[in-house]
């Protein structure tokens, strides 16, 4: 065997034992040349990454839409508030799955279309120069964090004293009541009264409920938040950590306190998790059958009964509504429910503040049936074989029934309501944002139409059927509804600072103003003041500490720059084309026969106000209705392309962020 120079057998080895000698020995120096490569290539891989590594952009590698611990207090656009990205290099972002093969651990969170703020965007997409780059989505960075929830909750907070406990349940049962039946009053009235009297009273469910309800008491109670903490999250901390933990065994009271804390997910602007506790309340609903009709004669007390099934009808409300709001499906299919509906009960006296009007659930549950097949069919990606003008067609038709169906004292005229008749104002206020998400994107193409057919190289036979032109009057209308109703909330002082709802009801009208405004109509000027009005609220509502509104009021800021602009740009051609010629111009030419259902001028004056529900009767609309087929054919390749998953993923190149931010949440 011819051994190296350097090895030299001991004698008595065997010849086994110095071939293993000799193996390891040669290994050894293969191994430290091996290394000696390795680092060489990492020293010039490194030298030639510093030569490609621009100067620190204090960018933020994988920014989503949501950070689910860290909402980034440093994340901004570059120019003003808004982040934009040269359109040559999110050409493939319309055609990536949903999985996105990135360097990042968690996917990004999908900003589905039917969202305000997607809306938000397109529309000013719509309105900017086409030559510029395309303005990018904002992502939200304006919520409680998970971090701050968990330190509050390992806390010590003290339970509230007599006085404070009473007024905190009180204040907090009006919001609660006003739109669903959670909890029974008599029996949350003489649970606060036990824990007074004996400090260690109840279990931790129970008393987890009312931690709960003084988050909610505290919440809308508040005129603005403090700099330390937000109203009631202290005490919303510690039901978290209370009633955390699963249930194998589910009770009615274990669902009434998911709900509570749901409603209060939202006030943190927290919609995921707001998503996902009211999905798993209706989940626990089903698990002890509260979707399944039980005999009276089974349970013997008619309360009881009542109660049940008025907590699942909740349930069911809170689900579709929050559900609809982020374009996720329910928990639960209409057709898996068997229980009936609420009804007014008779029950002793001292428990008759425990049943509101039965009527109002009814219509409340009906609305949101209604409102999650619109969003599904007007929004969802699955092929249901239908068109976009019989979605359109169909969701309308089902609003005006509902209209048809609610009962006379439900009502609210064109002069409010008044002083001694209970408002149904968030009713009503629903009703007319699910108008306006089903008419929304035919007033998106009605305005890109409109400054296609103002711009100097726009071809001259720009049409417009008048089909859509009712379409956009009537969402338009809805939105002035709106407008009016919070108003008067405002002005009254039933607006609570800190409500999510009429805080999204706020911005979602405002932003068709704003397109209205765009019109060139006689109302326009109008419409112009009106959401410079509605601006201001929104304004103070961010200044006041409201998580949503501080997000929203990034996305108006934005708008109201490019909102500017093009005012601006439009006064300076001074043209004065107006959309009616668009639509006089087709009606000339005998465009279709639906033309004569065409307002005159394009949207007609509104010499008094009008509600979302005389603006579904509207004798053009209604004759729009009958028609076997509205003329949107037009609308059906365009709005998918507008609505394209692109817009919804937030950049993910870590060039596109920059490190001068919005304030921190």
């Amino acid at each position: 065997m011819h051994l190296p120079p350097a090895f030299t057998p001991r004698q008595g080895d065997s010849k086994v034992r110095t071939l293993i000698k000799y193996l390891a020995l040669k290994w050894n120096t293969h191994l430290t040349t091996a290394n000696s490569y390795i680092d060489k290539i990492l020293e010039e891989n490194k030298r030639l990454k510093h030569q490609l590594t621009p100067p620190e952009t204090g960018g933020t590698l994988g920014a989503t839409e949501d950070d689910n611990d860290q909402p980034p207090s440093t994340i901004a656009g570059q120019q003003s508030l808004e982040t934009v990205v040269d359109p040559a290099r999110t050409d493939t972002m319309d055609v990536r799955p949903w999985f996105i093969n990135t360097s990042v651990t968690d996917t990004p969170i999908l900003m589905a279309a039917v969202a305000d703020a997607a809306f938000a965007t397109r529309f000013r997409q719509v309105i900017s120069d086409a030559q510029m780059p395309q303005y990018k989505h904002l992502p939200r960075v304006n919520y409680a964090p998970d971090r701050q929830l968990i330190a509050l909750g390992d806390a010590d907070i003290k339970w509230p004293g007599p006085s404070r406990s009473r007024f905190l349940v009180d204040v907090a049962l009006k919001p609660l009541s006003r739109s669903y039946h959670i909890v029974r009053r008599s029996i949350v009235l003489d649970n606060v009264e036990r824990s007074i009297q004996d400090p260690s009273w109840g279990d931790s469910f129970q008393r987890g409920k009312l931690w709960a309800l003084f988050a909610v008491g505290e919440l809308y109670s508040a005129r603005s938040a403090s700099d330390k903490v937000f109203p009631g999250m202290a005490y919303f901390a510690k039901a978290l950590r209370v009633i955390g933990r699963s249930h194998e065994r589910p009770n009615v009271e274990a669902i009434e306190t998911r709900l509570i804390l749901a409603f209060f997910s939202l006030a943190l602007n927290r919609r995921y998790s707001a998503y996902w506790i009211s999905g798993t309340s209706m989940r626990m609903a089903i698990v002890i059958g509260l979707h399944l009709h039980i005999p009276p004669s089974q349970i013997g007390d008619a309360a009881v009964c009542e109660h049940r099934k008025r907590v699942f009808w909740s349930a069911y409300i809170i689900d579709r509504m929050w559900a609809s709001m982020l374009g996720h499906p329910p928990a639960v299919q209409d057709e898996d429910i068997d229980v009936g509906l609420p009804s007014d009960v008779v029950v002793a006296p001292e428990l008759a503040g425990d049943f509101a009007d039965a009527a109002y659930y009814i219509a409340s549950l009906r609305l949101a049936s209604v409102v999650t097949r619109t969003i599904r069919s007007i929004y969802g990606r699955r092929n249901t074989g239908k068109t976009f003008t019989a979605r359109v067609q169909q969701a309308l038709t089902d609003l005006r029934v509902w209209v048809e169906e609610l009962p006379s004292h439900l009502h609210v005229d064109a002069q409010g309501f008044a002083d001694s008749v209970p408002k149904p104002v968030s009713l009503h206020l629903s009703f007319n944002q699910c108008a306006i998400l089903t008419t929304r994107p035919v007033l998106l193409h009605v305005l890109r139409t409109h400054i296609e057919s103002s711009s100097a190289s726009a071809a001259s036979d720009a049409r417009l059927p008048a089909s859509a032109v009712t379409l956009a009057e009537t969402c338009i209308r809805c939105a002035r509804h709106s407008i009016r109703l919070l108003t008067e909330a405002w002005v009254d002082g039933t607006f609570a600072t800190f409500d999510f709802f009429y805080t999204q009801y706020l911005f979602s009208a405002l932003l068709v103003l704003a397109v209205s405004s765009l019109l060139g109509t006689k109302e326009s000027a109008c419409d112009r003041d009106a959401f410079e009005d509605a601006a201001r609220f929104l304004e103070q509502l961010k200044e006041a500490g409201n998580f949503a509104a501080h997000e929203f009021w990034h996305h108006v800021d934005a708008t109201k720059a490019v909102l500017d602009a093009m005012h601006n740009k439009r006064s300076a051609k001074e043209t004065g084309h107006s959309l009616s010629q668009t639509v006089g111009a087709d009606i000339g030419e005998g465009a279709t026969s639906q033309a004569s259902m065409a307002p005159a001028p394009y949207f007609a004056s509104e010499a008094a106000p009008t509600t979302a529900g005389m603006a579904l009767t509207e004798p053009s609309l209604q004759q729009l209705l009958a028609q076997p087929s509205l003329d949107l054919q037009f609308l059906e390749g365009s709005v998918y392309d507008q609505y394209s998953q692109g817009l919804y993923w937030p950049d993910l190149t870590s060039d596109c962020w920059a490190s001068d931010g919005w304030p921190t949440s």
